[in-house]
């Protein structure tokens, strides 16, 4: 009979301990409604994950049109730039040109003012008048030379 007092005492304790454990648990209803709150969250949290999921996409397709505008932008500037800078060379080259036709043209008139004179001193002396040349002005009748 020991064997069997042994084996009724430690069935006695399984039994006990089991006991004890099912009255530590919560009760079903209480175990449900934080299982249910539970996966309401989950479920939030998945929805939330789309969404910022589709924002990134979004945001990254809004990116990459910027990138390819500002690109496009970029490159006309260039173009932009070049084409100016080509007709400021020319504005240059035309304005040293005309500086020099300008300075010529200057040169000869100085020129031919110089030579004026000295012709008219050659007819001066040629006339033989001496002292400054006469010039009239013609004045409409009735009006004086104030």
């Amino acid at each position: 009979m020991k064997c069997a007092n042994k084996a009724l005492l430690v069935l006695l304790a399984v039994v006990m301990v089991g006991l004890w454990g099912c009255s530590q648990g919560s009760s079903p209803a209480a175990g449900s409604a934080r299982l249910r709150d539970l996966e309401a969250r989950h479920a939030k949290l998945e929805e939330d994950y789309r969404v910022t999921v589709v924002a990134r996409d979004e945001a990254r397709k809004a990116l990459a049109a910027s990138e390819r505008d500002r690109e496009r932008e970029r490159t006309q500037f260039r173009e932009q730039l070049a084409q100016v800078s080509k007709e400021r060379d020319e504005l240059r080259e035309q304005v040293a040109a005309r500086a020099g036709e300008r300075d010529a043209l200057q040169s000869q008139m100085l020129q031919l003012g110089k030579d004026l004179h000295t012709m008219l001193g050659r007819i001066d002396a040629a006339t033989g008048q001496s002292g400054p040349p006469l010039t009239s002005v013609a004045t409409p009748q009735g009006q004086t030379k104030s």
